[in-house]
Order: structure tokens, then sequence, then C-alpha cells
């Protein structure tokens, strides 16, 4: 039922992720939304691109803070994205905070503006899975933990393959158990501890 009028379906899928709400809150307990936040430098040039990227790839690094990094598709900007900080922050300061982390990694861009800063929320699952399958008639594709960029669009077409009795949507993600914690309600208040015992983690670790 919507503010508009009800909606009926033979078939219900959720697919949102980071963005899922006490509607459906089955699925919501079982999903850790963690705020993601991106900077796009100003253009410095394909030339200079090439220098910090030789193969002009994407790469990412092996902490447990993430940071993740590639020339833009017109290889002209440095795209430069991760968790900013403990809590969330607004798109100004997790700009400030990435470009200082950007410029740790590439010393050579501390002259570069950032021209463009964003944010949005991933999920992640317990058990750091994703999570395809169906609970009580409806189906869901969850969890891609990180890299829905390029999972999503594929766990969209296998639920609907799935949906449509295509044995062609079958997935090694399929049904797994799909674990929550006692008393957590989709808000993931104890982030903020996780993200600076990986902090000491990373520390010790460098």
């Amino acid at each position: 039922m919507t503010t508009r009028g009800t909606v009926k379906a033979d078939n219900v899928a959720v697919m949102t992720n980071g963005y899922t709400p006490r509607a459906a809150q089955d699925l919501r307990r079982r999903l850790m939304p963690v705020g993601s936040y991106v900077i796009a430098t100003e253009d410095i040039g394909e030339e200079r691109i090439t220098e910090l990227f030789p193969h002009h790839r994407g790469i990412s690094d092996t902490k447990n803070i993430v940071f993740a990094f590639r020339p833009s598709p017109d290889r002209k900007r440095v795209i430069f994205g991760g968790r900013a900080k403990s809590r969330d922050v607004g798109t100004s300061e997790s700009g400030r905070i990435l470009h200082r982390s950007m410029c740790n990694i590439f010393p050579q861009l501390q002259d570069v503006k950032v021209s463009h800063s964003w944010s949005g929320n991933v999920a992640f699952a317990f058990d750091r899975l994703p999570h395809i399958g169906e609970r009580d008639g409806i189906h869901y594709a969850l969890a891609c933990n990180g890299s829905g960029v390029v999972k999503q669009t594929y766990f969209g077409m296998k639920t609907a393959l799935n949906i449509m009795g295509d044995a062609e949507g079958r997935t090694a993600f399929d049904q797994l158990e799909f674990t929550t914690i006692p008393f957590y309600n989709g808000n993931p208040w104890f982030l903020p501890i996780v993200h600076r015992w990986y902090q000491w983690k990373d520390a010790r670790a460098r």
C-alpha cells in the first residue's frame, strides 16, 4: 500500500540493499547499512592520470578500512572513495577527509582540488556474503558488501529468472542462512566501535 493507492503483484522483490526500509523489517535486521564516501578531483589531464595509473585500472588497498580509487572514464580525474569517519558526516567534511587520505597515497596530488564529493549507503551482511533467495513469499537480493555496482545488476537478472522459474536463475548465493544478531533492528549503532577497532588493526599492520 502506498500514499497514492494499493499496488497488487503476484511477486515482490526487495533489492533495496543499504536503503532497506522498516516495511521489510525481517530483511532490514539482517543488514548493516554503512555510509560510503567518494570524491572526484578537478581535471588534471590524461598525461598526469597515466603517471598515477599506468594501466588505467581501478585499485583497492587491503586494509580493514578500505580505500578504492581509479581514473574517471575520460581519464582526466581521480575518483577516490572509502569510509571517511567512524560516524556519518556531510559531504563537505568527508571531501576534506578523503582528500587528505588520497594525498597520503598520492603525495603529488597535494595541489589538486576536489570538484565533487558525494555519499551513499552500502550494505553488509553479518557473514560478509551476498544473499539471494525468498522469505515468506518475498524475493530478495541483498548484501553486496561494498561492491553493489558490479553485483546488483547481476543479482537483479538472476532474481528475475528465479521469479519466472528459469533454472538459469540459480547462483552460489541462493538461500544461504541469512543471519542476524539478537536485538538488532537494522540500526548499526556499533559501527563507530568497529571502525575504531579496524583503525587500530590497520595502524598496527603499518
